[in-house]
């Protein structure tokens, strides 16, 4: 069996809205440790808020209702293709039928590859409980604790 996988002509193809991205051009892998448990139809749910402080910053964090992940960001040793199932426009819907019935081929399937994958962020620990006062991905909560020190020493 052959089936074609086709690269874009032009590198300037923005990314589906879809996808999760970090950029108008890269696309990161998420990887958490668990399970995300959603009550009802998850169809158009935001799951989190992903924060990257800089676009180098070893520390990216992941707020998930009132749960704080702090993660890493990873170079992946191979990286990985997005790919996007397509199948060519065929007029003939009812020709497409075999001899046994079946719907159409895998022949006339082909794959467009959409993005490279090259590095994830990993959230491996687990997750901090977070308070209404404090912003999570700011350092408000360690001015907080360098206050509540600095009155106990004076």
């Amino acid at each position: 069996m052959f089936i074609p996988i086709n690269l874009a002509l032009d590198g300037s193809n923005k990314l589906p809205s879809q996808l999760a991205k970090i950029s108008h051009d890269e696309l990161v892998l998420i990887e958490l440790q668990g399970r995300l448990e959603v009550e009802g139809d998850r169809t158009g749910q935001a799951v989190g808020k992903l924060t990257l402080e800089k676009v180098g910053s070893p520390k990216p964090t992941l707020l998930i209702g009132h749960h704080l992940l702090e993660g890493k960001t990873v170079t992946l040793p191979k990286p990985l293709a997005v790919l996007h199932r397509s199948r060519p426009n065929c007029q003939e819907t009812s020709d497409s039928q075999g001899e046994d019935g079946s719907q159409g081929s895998q022949e006339d399937v082909s794959y467009d590859i959409v993005a490279l994958v090259k590095r994830k962020i990993v959230f491996a620990k687990r997750p901090i409980p977070v308070t209404g006062g404090v912003q999570p991905g700011s350092m408000a909560g360690d001015r907080d604790k360098k206050e509540r020190k600095r009155a106990k020493i004076c």
